[in-house]
Order: structure tokens, then C-alpha cells, then sequence
């Protein structure tokens, strides 16, 4: 060895040394939310059963210390459903053991289907299913003991390597709970609680933190879980319910506290107001909605001691879904607040030769009603670092520069990794709301948007 070599391997030991212990990950979790579990998936055309055991075989891969289920863990909210989920969880992990040996946390919370959500309203959930009990009717405690083995309480504290876990069940939809949306008791238990504020620890619900992740979203909690966690800096809160795109970058949200929003593993929902999209405030719609049922999603956490690292994935294409959020620990120091990373996010581009067809055709919308259309057709717009994914389009069909029409639409791909988003995107206008001739009147315009609704370069007819 060479003086050289050895002053260089000196100064790479002493800053390996520095930065060893940030390097050495403390903890593994597995992300997922609403897996709606059924308890016979053969001939119904559903997915709930197929993608939940792929995605604890990742997790059995990872290593992970423990997995994360943010609520709706069935569809009907039936014991025999629960009793599937174990029978799944405990194929992958049984005795809570990794196929390594290595011991796994189950951190699992009820939702609003398994507490009786829809209403209390089981009749059209299949006679197998419901012949055993509904949750909300039985003595939960003693389902979930049979079920995993361990005591069950509305609120309860897990620790993981170290770290506590808060986990908030969904309630019984009373008037004490606000027909759901509230916890009962939530503020009284955390003040009851003692957290070490040199470092983080988790809350977990079902449903949407009110005013934190998604503005657009719908299904939030009435907002005292939000002003109970806003007195705890150091919580990184997770939450499911609304079957979001972890693709979206308003999934994650961080003022006074830390808020994430884990996508569903069975299927996504999408923000409103888009013409191919699924969500129940859209209406007026003529496109039908996208293919939901191609989207399986879910994260993996990686703790460090000054960062933790959400990675987001697309399960079914066993792909990263975007880069990866790395959370300053143990308090928000500002890096992260929404109008921040909106000011810093660049929007995604056409390419050069990028151009718009446009064809007549009869579309059928998600009612099944049939409408004659012009039909706007562009590719995808890429992100070039350290530009975001196009998150959906705006496109416009216009006349003697007036906006006749405005519409939003998601790309094919919206769910997938962004290498599998390759096919065109469609946009349709109904021929009533155009002039008739608007083959020579009328030029349509359509421009990428990130997350933030940041427009990217506008491409035109």
C-alpha cells in the first residue's frame, strides 16, 4: 500500500465512521392499506385475495421488523373474511416469524368496512360471508385474539425496534364517534402517553387526517385527530381509506406534524374532476374510468437515525412507482411543507416531436351511455431531472382564443412505474359542446401537470 492509498483509506474509515451510524437501518416496515379481503374470491371477478400474499412475500424478502395495514383490512366486514386475512398473514409469517427467522410486528388497524362502514348495510354482501357474524356485532376482542393471537383494545401502543406505535382502530359508527369520523378518547390517551421527543413515533387511522394529505380527497376524519397530533411534532402519521395514487406527491404532507397516506394494495381511486377517473364526486363524465383494478400499490419505510426513507411501490409491476421521500428525523424542519416543494417542483414536458391527433368516435362513459365525440390523442410526457412525473393533462379546446371547453385526464399508466406509462392518453369533447365546424374553428391545446398543478409546455392542434 502505497502513503497515498493509505492517508485515502484513513479518511474513508474516519468518514465511514462519521456517517456509520445514519448508514445502519434501524427498522423495516412494510406499507400497505385497504387489501378489502374476501372470503371466496373464485368467479367474482376480484382481485382482494391475489395481491395481499405477493406483497407480504416482498415484505418477507425485505426483512421487514414489521408491517403496516392502515385499516379495511375485509371487504363485508365479516369474522370469516378477518379469519382469511389471518389464514393469509399467518401462510407468509407464521408465529409473526419471517422466513429468516427473524421475528415481524403485525401493526394492523380496523377501517370503516370492517366497523361496519357502508352503513351498517350487509344485504348485498354474499350469504357465505355473512353467515358467520359481522365484526361490529361480535366480542371484537375475542375475534382478534383468535385471529393473531394477541389482545385487542380500541387504542393501543406496539412497539417496534424501539419505537412505539399508536393504533387507533376505527370505531363502531356511533354518535360518540362522530357516525365514524372521529376516535373516541383519542386526545385523552395520547396525553396519557409518554414519547421520547429525541426521536419518532407512529400514529396509525383509517381515515384521512382532515386537512393534511390529498386536499382534494374526500373521506376525511372530522379534524380532531389532526389538532390532537398537531401537539406531537415528532409523529409520522399513517393513514388509508382513500385507495390513493401514491404517484401523487400530496400524499405526503408535513406542517406540525408528519402525515403520509398509504395507497391501497388492492385497488386506487383518483382525485375528482378527471374525465377518466374513478371517484364518486365525478360526474358529467363522458369517458369511461380508468382500469383501477391494474393497481396494486404499497411503500416500504427504512429507518435511519436522522431519515427515514419511504420508498413507494408498484407491486404489480414489481417496480419503484417514483423516487423515494426521505423525512428528516425526529421533527418537520420545514423541507417538506407542501407550498415549498410545490415552488421547487418542475413540471414534466412533451417531447420535441410531441403532436395531437384528433378523431370522431362514440365513447360510452361510466353509466354505460353512449356519446359521439371528438377525441383529443397525445403521448406522455416524460420528467427530466429533476423534473415530477405528469401527474394528469389539461386540455382545452378553444375558439378565436376563448375556452369553449377545459378538461383534465389521466394518463393509461397513471398507477404503474413510469417506465410501463407508454400508451397514448385520451381526452374526449362531446360533439354538442362543439361548433359545427370545429374542424376548422376550433384548436385544441393540452399541457402536462405535475402533482401541484404546475403546467408543463402546452402542445396544440
Amino acid at each position: 500500500m502505497t502513503r497515498r492509498d493509505f492517508i485515502c483509506s484513513g479518511a474513508a474509515f474516519a468518514a465511514l465512521g462519521a456517517r456509520g451510524e445514519s448508514a445502519v437501518p434501524r427498522m423495516r416496515l412494510g406499507l400497505i392499506a385497504d387489501t378489502h379481503i374476501v372470503l371466496n374470491d373464485s368467479g367474482k371477478g376480484l382481485q382482494n385475495c391475489l395481491c395481499f400474499e405477493p406483497a407480504l412475500r416482498y415484505f418477507d424478502q425485505r426483512k421487514a421488523d414489521g408491517v403496516l395495514i392502515a385499516g379495511d383490512l375485509t371487504d363485508f366486514g365479516t369474522a370469516a373474511e378477518l379469519r382469511h386475512f389471518a389464514s393469509i398473514w399467518n401462510k407468509v409469517f407464521p408465529g409473526n416469524r419471517r422466513s429468516d427467522g427473524g421475528s415481524v410486528v403485525p401493526l394492523f388497524i380496523f377501517g370503516d368496512h370492517d366497523m361496519g362502514g357502508y352503513m351498517h348495510n350487509y344485504s348485498w354482501a354474499p350469504k357465505d360471508e355473512v353467515a358467520g357474524g359481522v365484526i361490529p356485532e361480535m366480542d371484537v376482542a375475542a375475534l382478534w385474539r383468535e385471529c393473531f393471537n394477541e389482545e385487542w383494545s380500541p387504542i393501543q401502543v406496539k412497539e417496534c425496534c424501539g419505537f412505539k406505535f399508536v393504533l387507533a382502530h376505527h370505531p363502531r359508527h356511533t354518535a360518540e364517534s362522530d357516525n365514524g369520523n372521529s376516535i373516541p378518547g383519542l386526545a385523552d390517551f395520547m396525553a396519557a402517553q409518554t414519547f421520547d421527543p429525541s426521536k419518532p413515533f407512529f400514529f396509525v387511522q383509517h381515515r384521512i387526517f382532515k386537512d393534511t394529505v390529498l386536499a382534494e380527497g374526500c373521506g376525511w376524519e372530522n379534524g380532531k385527530t389532526t389538532a390532537t397530533l398537531k401537539n406531537y411534532p415528532n409523529a409520522i402519521a399513517f393513514c388509508g381509506h382513500g385507495h390513493c395514487n401514491a404517484a401523487d406527491e400530496l400524499c405526503l404532507w408535513q406542517d406540525e406534524f408528519t402525515a403520509i397516506q398509504i395507497p391501497s394494495i388492492n385497488f386506487c381511486c383518483t382525485r375528482p374532476g378527471r374525465e377518466n377517473g374513478y371517484n364518486s364526486l365525478d360526474t358529467g363524465a363522458i369517458m369511461p374510468k380508468g382500469e383501477i383494478r391494474k393497481s396494486w400499490q404499497g411503500m416500504f419505510a427504512t429507518m435511519y437515525a436522522d431519515r427515514l426513507v419511504i420508498e413507494r411501490r408498484d407491486f404489480l409491476n414489481g417496480l419503484p412507482l417514483g423516487p423515494d421521500w426521505t423525512i428528516p428525523l425526529p421533527c418537520p424542519d420545514g423541507s417538506l411543507k407542501t407550498d415549498l416543494r410545490a415552488r421547487l417542483s418542475r413540471p414534466p414536458n412533451f417531447s420535441p416531436c410531441a403532436k395531437l391527433l384528433t378523431s370522431c368516435r362514440t365513447v360510452v362513459n361510466k353509466a354505460g351511455v353512449a356519446t359521439d365525440a371528438v377525441v383529443v390523442s397525445f403521448p406522455v410526457a416524460r420528467r427530466g431531472m429533476p423534473a415530477s412525473r405528469a401527474f394528469d393533462y389539461v386540455v382545452t379546446a378553444k375558439k378565436d382564443d376563448r375556452i369553449i371547453k377545459e378538461k383534465y385526464v389521466f394518463s393509461k399508466g397513471q398507477f404503474w412505474t413510469e417506465s410501463r406509462d407508454t400508451l397514448c392518453v385520451d381526452c374526449a369533447f362531446a360533439m354538442s359542446d362543439l361548433p359545427d365546424d370545429w374542424r376548422t374553428s376550433v384548436r385544441f391545446a393540452v399541457a402536462p401537470r405535475d402533482s401541484f398543478g404546475n403546467c408543463g409546455r402546452m402542445i396544440t392542434t
